[in-house]
Order: C-alpha cells, then structure tokens, then sequence
C-alpha cells in the first residue's frame, strides 16, 4: 500500500481578515469622513454612516464605534451640502430648502444630486488601494441619510460600479451591483420604481409608523418593488416619532438583520489535533 506524504498546515485566519489599508482623503476626496478600523483587527465588514438631515459625521462615528459590530471598520461621512445659518457644522445629502430658504416639498426632493459622487467613492474603495469588495460594505442612514442609502443601492443595483482588475491573462472586469446590506431609519425612496426590479442588496426598514396606515404603505412599497429582500423592524417606542431607534428593543432587529448578513471573522480549524495536507 503507498504511503501518504503529509504536510502541517497553519490554522491562522486567511489573509483577507487582516486590516485594510486606512482610506486617504485625497483617495476619497472630496468627501469629509471618519475612519476607524475594525476593534478586532480583522476588516471583513465595512459599515459606512449616513447622518440625518442637519447633522454631521461626528455623532454617526461615534454611534458606528460604539455599536462595535464584529469584524467590522466604521466610516462616517459628513454630507456634502452646508446648511446656512446654523449655530453649529449642519449639513444635507440633497436641497430642502429654496434659494429663499423656504421648504421643498418631499415629493419634489430631488436626492439623486450627488449619488454620482457617492458611486466615486465606493469605486475608490472597492480599488486595489483599499481592497474593499461591494458585497463587504454595509450603508446605514437615519432620515435624510436613510433615503440616500436606499437610492444608492438602488442606483447601484440598475447600474453596477465597474471595476477593473489587473490579471496574468489581462485586465479583468468586474460588475458591482449590490452591497453587503443597507439598513434605513425611518426614511423611505423619494424616487418610485414603477416595476419589480427585485434587486439583490438586502434591505433592513426600521420605522414606528403604524402597519395600517397609509404612510406606511407609501414608504413601503417603494422599497419592497425595488429589493428582493426587505426587512420590517418595526419601532415600539412611545413618543420617538422618526427618532432614532431608543433602547435595547427596538436595536434588537436591527442588530439581528446584521448578524445574519455581516461576514464572520475566519478563524480556522476548531476541532481537536493537527490539520495535515496531503502532498502527492
């Protein structure tokens, strides 16, 4: 009977759990961002923050770090349209209000202003110099910043990113059309799919609005005629209104959506003794 030619092999995670490369801001320039590297030491997940409307990156990176998602780095991004006349830094994804500083009526919100410059900077971190791919990066938006994260997968879904990816045979292409996830607080789409797209980036909704009304069904059909996976988280608590979600209850789905979609840190063989290669 032959012999077997065996070999030890390392059970240390693969390569691809290490750190990814800190983003520059000339890379994603001209984007103001915070960023933090996962707490683990091991980058599989990348959680980009879309503040509300009036805010700023600050508090979402505070919120990114303190939710210390497993396996996952925080990006916070400041939106990139200054809000005049208030008494600190306030900014907008898309206008709401008139040159004469009058309010715009949601239905004629346009918020599809600078999701060129957003697809710019996904292209810039899914590049080789950061090493991110598409389905490892996870959106979460509160209000304004929820609606934008819904269009931006939206977007991305009807017209993938392109990558292009140097190889031994050539350049290699490579279409981008969904992300890891996209989670919206209270906030819906502005723009209407008029057909089932069944697009494939998971959606996780969180609102407070009663299922029998009709608000509720305006912002969610939307949502469900473009995704193929919708979650429903609904809000319990008293008196929040559109508010962020308060307390462990009402993270409790969200928190359960992410588990179920975030990529686990590889950590290798768990069973008892040596792991062998056989070499022929």
């Amino acid at each position: 009977m032959a012999s077997l030619n065996l070999k030890p092999v390392s059970c240390s995670s693969s390569s691809s759990s290490t750190p990814k490369p800190h983003p520059t801001s000339f890379l994603l320039k001209p984007w103001d961002f915070s960023y933090a590297p996962s707490s683990d030491g091991s980058d599989k997940n990348l959680l980009i923050m879309f503040h509300g409307l009036g805010d700023s990156k600050t508090p979402f990176f505070g919120l990114g770090k303190q939710l210390n998602l497993p396996s996952t780095a925080v990006l916070s991004l400041s939106a990139p349209d200054p809000i005049p006349l208030m008494d600190h830094p306030s900014f907008s994804w898309y206008p709401t209000l008139t040159p004469t500083y009058d309010p715009i009526p949601l239905s004629s919100q346009n918020p599809t202003k600078n999701l060129g410059s957003l697809r710019k900077l996904i292209s810039a971190l899914i590049s080789p110099e950061v090493g991110w791919s598409c389905e490892d990066i996870h959106l979460f938006g509160w209000g304004q910043g929820g609606s934008m994260v819904l269009e931006l997968a939206l977007d991305t879904g009807k017209n993938a990113i392109t990558t292009t990816a140097t190889k031994e045979q050539g350049e290699e292409t490579h279409l981008n059309s969904r992300f890891g996830s996209a989670v919206s607080i209270c906030a819906g789409l502005l723009t209407h799919p008029t057909t089932d797209l069944n697009l494939n980036t998971p959606i996780c909704y969180f609102t407070r609005l009663s299922p029998k009304s009709s608000v509720y069904s305006k912002q969610l059909t939307p949502i469900k005629r473009a995704f193929r996976e919708v979650a429903v988280i609904q809000g319990s608590a008293a008196g929040a209104g559109e508010g962020m979600p308060r307390g462990r209850d009402e993270w409790f789905g969200i928190m359960k959506f992410w588990a179920q979609v975030l990529a686990r840190k590889d950590e290798g063989w768990k069973g008892q003794g040596e792991v062998y290669e056989v070499v022929r």
